[in-house]
């Protein structure tokens, strides 16, 4: 099922219910798709105000940037579903058997990189959100606040995919790369929902 169809009971009945997807990682890319949304609603409340006229061209390029991310969250958010089923029925099959052989690296390898394709987004969510903070209406500056901290979240959430999922490769210099990444990635994410939250 596409979640991004789904209605928001149908979502939390499947979520609440006892089946591997959709988990943490579906969660992870909704809600940066729910930090772009609350992004767009604070712009759409400041079009068209004389106080902020001289950033609208600003307030459009954003608008746009938040609209494609939007999107590609919830097409990360059902990839990272496909990708957890496909892992979790190799699990299933014995360390050796053919198949989980043949289809393991594969599998592993679309497990780590969806969340951490979500954590990237995360982080452009977050500097779109940076770049409106004092440009937008004042009204809402809780509901800026509020986006970056969901798209802060949403990388949090999706670091602890991508780390249970490293966790399974032997010891490597690729395994300590993507280590690295992803505590990189979740630090800019923190750093700038900071910034946000404090300079609002």
């Amino acid at each position: 099922m596409d979640i991004g169809t789904q209605s928001i009971n149908d979502f939390v009945a499947s979520l609440a219910s006892k089946q591997p997807t959709p988990g943490g990682g579906a969660v992870a890319g909704l809600l940066a798709a729910l930090s772009t949304s609350l992004g767009q609603m604070v712009l759409a409340y400041t079009e068209g105000k004389k106080k902020y006229a001289e950033h609208e061209e600003l307030h459009k390029e954003i608008i746009g940037i938040l609209l494609k991310a939007s999107t590609e969250a919830l097409r990360l958010a059902n990839a990272d579903a496909d990708a957890y089923e496909e892992l979790n029925e190799l699990w299933k099959l014995n360390k050796h058997d053919p198949k989980r052989v043949e289809a393991w690296d594969d599998a592993l390898t679309k497990a780590i990189q969806v969340p951490l394709q979500i954590m990237k987004l995360s982080e452009r969510i977050l500097v779109a959100l940076q770049t409106i903070k004092g440009k937008t209406n004042a009204m809402l500056v809780s509901d800026l606040i509020i986006a970056g901290i969901l798209a802060e979240s949403s990388a949090r959430s999706a670091r602890l995919n991508v780390a249970v999922n490293v966790n399974q490769m032997e010891e490597s210099v690729a395994k300590n790369s993507l280590q690295a990444k992803a505590a990189a990635l979740l630090a800019s994410c923190i750093s700038i929902c900071a910034s946000i939250e404090d300079d609002c």
